[in-house]
């Protein structure tokens, strides 16, 4: 089976990341938490990272912590553990990273580079790395992924109709049920899940 997997928010934990140094950042803007289930920092803050006291423009949020997060924030627990398990079952592991220079406003070579030396440092094996500005139907055809962890509602929604897909917990996508979404709440919860879902896929395909 061709395993995709969204490197944001499924590799590491993006939304708590979010909270705890969007919660610093946007304190020392005067600013508070309006919406726990936001997706990003401009949703769970009710304003752009170009917010500044007096009117003056000071560092966006990613601006100030975008090579902080590329470089040292960790995975989440056991993800390279797992995913080694399943690349010995014979799937091939296919990160799909949609990192773009204007959110992170560094340089494409940079977000690539700082990318692949996490990757490295932290021991996640795949087959093939894959940047792309968007995650949809057709790169999943593209390269016959037949199975994807994400996070995010819209790509969960649009994707869950054509091949199932692991919907790694968080508040913002609680709203994601349907029959051929898979809710997660850890690394090892989904490799539990594993055997179900390709039973599930097994039988769908008869």
């Amino acid at each position: 089976m061709n395993i995709g997997i969204i490197l944001d928010g499924v590799l590491t934990n993006l939304e708590q990341f979010q909270f705890d140094y969007g919660s610093k950042f946007y304190f020392e803007q005067e600013m508070q938490l309006k919406n726990p289930r936001g997706c990003t920092v401009q949703e769970i803050y009710h304003r752009h990272g170009n917010y500044a006291r007096k009117g003056v423009r000071g560092k966006t949020f990613w601006e100030m912590y975008s090579k902080y997060y590329l470089s040292r924030i960790p995975p989440r627990p056991f993800a390279s553990e797992v995913i080694l398990k399943l690349h010995e079952h014979g799937h091939k592991i296919f990160l799909l990273c949609t990192r773009t220079y204007a959110l992170h406003s560094l340089s494409e070579e940079e977000i690539i580079r700082l990318t692949k030396l996490w990757l490295i440092e932290h021991g996640i094996y795949f087959d093939f790395l894959i940047f792309s500005d968007i995650i949809n139907v057709d790169l999943m055809k593209k390269y016959q992924i037949s199975l994807l962890l994400d996070h995010h509602p819209e790509s969960i929604f649009e994707i869950s109709f054509h091949l199932p897909v692991v919907c790694f917990h968080a508040k913002y996508n609680e709203g994601c049920k349907a029959d051929n979404i898979y809710r997660v709440y850890s690394w090892y919860d989904f490799y539990e899940k594993m055997d179900v879902i390709e039973e599930q896929e097994f039988v769908s395909q008869r």
